[in-house]
């Protein structure tokens, strides 16, 4: 397990839970401890936070200055401590949470097309097996109609999922989540008005 280098306080594995900044001393996790911030020199930059402190980089969101006590690396990146409390607030989501939103609207999206034309393959094909009176082209159309469902099924799971976890491409899920949905209705109730007919 993981310790607080200033005061040894025990940290889980995961320390971008926890911010920038340990919960119990609020010293920063990922800039050495103790570090003292220079009185600011005429001439030079001062902390946004601390104005008597000379400033030693600008934070990579705002671009306010920040000094030696303010500054904290956060995802790999140099920010102002004011940056990471927002960061923390908002729940802002990882760099990896987002790559999966992607992959699951994508996916939902190309599972989604893919039963609309896996279904239009199957259904002019029925029709050749009509019109020529072929019965061997049945089973390849049961089964193509039994692979679109199937490929709308996963689409629409696809789609769900990047649409309750609200990632920055929201509207290629909800598009996703709207073509899986409508195969669905068209085609199970097309089959159930089916059954009722007969």
């Amino acid at each position: 397990m993981n310790h607080c280098p200033s005061c040894d306080y025990p940290l889980p594995y995961n320390r971008e839970r926890l911010g920038a900044r340990c919960p119990n001393c609020r010293d920063p996790l990922y800039e050495p401890p103790s570090r003292m911030s220079r009185p600011v020199r005429p001439g030079e930059g001062a902390c946004a936070l601390h104005p008597g402190s000379e400033a030693v980089g600008a934070c990579g969101r705002c671009g306010n200055y920040y000094c030696e006590v303010c500054r904290t690396r956060w995802r790999d990146k140099l920010l102002c401590a004011a940056c990471v409390e927002r960061a923390l607030e908002s729940r802002e989501a990882t760099p990896e949470q987002a790559r999966a939103h992607f992959r699951q609207a994508l996916f939902g999206l190309v599972l989604g097309l893919g039963a609309w034309a896996v279904f239009f393959l199957g259904f002019l094909l029925a029709i050749v097996a009509v019109a020529s009176g072929t019965r061997l082209l049945l089973l390849p159309v049961v089964l193509l109609f039994i692979s679109a469902m199937l490929l709308a099924v996963a689409g629409t799971g696809h789609a769900v999922a990047a649409v309750r976890t609200r990632g920055q491409h929201m509207i290629m899920a909800v598009s996703a989540l709207l073509i899986g949905a409508l195969f669905l209705g068209v085609f199970l109730g097309n089959y159930i008005l089916e059954l009722w007919i007969m």
